[in-house]
């Protein structure tokens, strides 16, 4: 699941540009961590804290900023 995020980001980036794909990314990070629950039931949302030790091991996804970085360091470059 993980390498599959980073394949997709690649794709993307191949398709609308790297800068325009990190852009997305970067984005989402923004918005990341900011319920759209209301607030009656937002308790019962999962919460992704977890992102050092044993919680990054159980991530099914890697960071946005782990993300964004693999995309600034690849070796395409596909600027649209």
């Amino acid at each position: 699941s993980r390498q599959r995020e980073f394949r997709a980001d690649a794709g993307g980036a191949s398709l609308a540009g790297k800068e325009k794909m990190i852009a997305a990314l970067q984005r989402l990070a923004q918005n990341h961590g900011q319920s759209s629950l209301p607030t009656q039931i937002a308790a019962f949302g999962i919460s992704g804290g977890l992102k050092s030790g044993i919680g990054a091991l159980m991530m099914t996804h890697p960071p946005l900023e782990v993300r964004i970085d693999a995309l600034r360091n690849s070796g395409s470059a596909v600027t649209r």
